[in-house]
């Protein structure tokens, strides 16, 4: 008995795996041949092509006798083919290679399916794209479904029912970009035999100025990624992307857009799904626009905000050391302070300059000539701007359950126990030594402590990033706090 099957709220055009596939590749004589092979598109991988038969070698001797070396390497902005589907695809910037005459390969950053034919010398732009991101629902901070009604006794009408909410949906517009957010779903009720309704989340993107996947990509979906794992925590992957050239395009002319990092799996909505997955933010408790807090963090990325170029990176990782994190964290942090408050650490250090000179002009007529030169050389410059200041300045504004949490870590009990120093060491102050430890290679910590440490640090800076955003306070103190088990 064949099983029933999975009602999915969202079908994409294409699937992962392997095609036959005609190339269009480019020859010496600015013209295209039509080589046979395969394209393979595969989540976890960049999309590849295989190539076989009459390929346009570059011959050294021309003939019978001909020579050639090997490989050959190409880079192209766009490799065109048809599927043996009659569909094709475009295999955009990458590189295809020559390891003997009959045989070659080309991988591309991206591949687009479509059921329409590229251009082979240009890349296709697009007006908007169509994806889904984990955690979605959790950000939204919505349910598609807003009344149920079933038999709750004996007796009852036999119906179930289920209303959908057609407020459910976000629509936010900036500039030149537009961006809503609904739940797109599925009912399979003709059967007789079962009733199922699907829901998944789905986020669209529209943009007056048409644009490539590369740039949709990196100046949109990537940021994006980024945000929604900053908001709820932890890496979240990209479930598909779909491209389309004009709106008034039919919706079965969609192009699939397929990469390395874009699992082609699309997700059903579930409460346990959403329940697991703690979003620091609500758009819809906190009045919040997806798009804003996107253009935020471009705008901040733009500016070359340390906070946002270190953690940027870090927010859609796995799997890093402990002592890495803890190191990027602290140093995420810092350079947020830094560039806050760069305009008054201007002032200190003209002030600090102005009393360095004096200082330095008495101790010239008072010391002997080596102990002036000692102190010249090792009195500081500039006036000390360090992770001590940004430490205690972003304690004092994120809730008390964070410093206590940090104080009774085995880290900072360590840190704590070595110092020698009058009474307790500040709590900023165990951090600024443990970071300089590591730093300097002078010491180290064992790594499940510093574990415990960098995941209490990365609440603080995913707080400190939603700051930044723009978002209220509320958002911030959830970041802050030890998600309840």
């Amino acid at each position: 008995m064949k099983p029933a099957k999975e009602t999915e709220a969202v079908k994409l055009p294409f699937e992962t795996g392997e095609y036959l596939i005609t190339w269009q590749v480019p020859d010496r004589k600015g013209n295209h041949v039509g080589i046979p092979g395969l394209l393979t598109v595969e989540q976890g991988k960049y999309p590849t092509g295989i190539l076989y038969g009459d390929l346009p070698i570059e011959w050294l001797s021309e003939g019978a006798t001909g020579v050639a070396s090997f490989p050959q390497r190409h880079t192209f902005d766009v490799l065109t083919g048809r599927l043996s589907s009659g569909a094709y695809v475009a295999l955009m910037n990458g590189e295809l290679s020559y390891s003997f005459p009959g045989n070659g390969r080309a991988v591309g950053a991206f591949a687009a399916l479509s059921l329409d034919a590229f251009d082979t010398s240009e890349h296709r732009k697009y007006a908007s794209i169509e994806l889904q991101i984990e955690g979605l629902e959790s950000v939204a901070g919505f349910a598609p479904i807003s009344h149920v009604k079933m038999p709750m006794k004996a007796g009852d009408e036999p119906v179930w029912e289920a209303t959908v909410d057609k407020d459910a949906k976000f629509a936010w517009s900036a500039g030149d970009k537009s961006m809503t957010f609904s739940y797109d779903y599925t009912v399979r009720a003709l059967d007789g035999y079962e009733f199922r309704m699907a829901f998944g989340p789905v986020l669209r993107l529209t943009s007056d100025e048409p644009l490539t996947v590369v740039d949709w990509w990196l100046e949109w979906v990537r940021p994006l990624r980024q945000l929604i794992s900053l908001l709820t925590g932890a890496p979240r992957e990209v479930r598909y992307l779909l491209a389309v050239v004009a709106e008034s395009a039919p919706r079965s002319h969609r192009d699939q857009v397929f990469g390395w990092d874009i699992t082609h799996l699309p997700v059903n909505s579930t409460r346990a799904a959403v329940e697991e997955i703690r979003s620091a933010v609500s758009l819809a408790g906190d009045n919040l626009s997806l798009l804003d807090l996107l253009r935020t963090w471009q705008r901040q990325v733009a500016a070359r905000h340390p906070l946002f170029e270190t953690y940027g990176a870090m927010a859609t990782a796995a799997d890093q050391h402990p002592r890495s994190r803890f190191l990027l964290l602290l140093q995420a942090l810092e350079g947020s302070y830094g560039f806050e408050y760069r305009a008054k650490h201007e002032a200190d250090k003209e002030k600090f300059g102005a009393k360095r000179e004096g200082v330095i002009a008495r101790a010239q007529q008072l010391l002997e000539k080596a102990d002036f030169a000692f102190i010249n050389k090792n009195l500081r410059r500039e006036a000390q701007q360090g992770l001590d200041s940004a430490l205690a300045d972003l304690l004092k504004r994120l809730p008390d359950e964070v410093s206590e949490e940090l104080t009774k870590s085995e880290l900072i009990k360590a840190v704590q126990e070595e110092d020698t120093g009058k009474g307790t060491l500040p709590l900023q102050t165990a951090l600024t030594r443990a970071r300089n430890t590591l730093s300097h290679g002078s010491g180290s910590f064992e790594p499940q402590h510093l574990a415990v440490v960098a995941d209490i640090l990365e609440r603080m800076v995913r707080s400190e990033a939603i700051r930044l955003l723009g978002a209220p306070l509320d958002p911030q103190e959830r970041a802050a706090k030890k998600e309840a088990r």
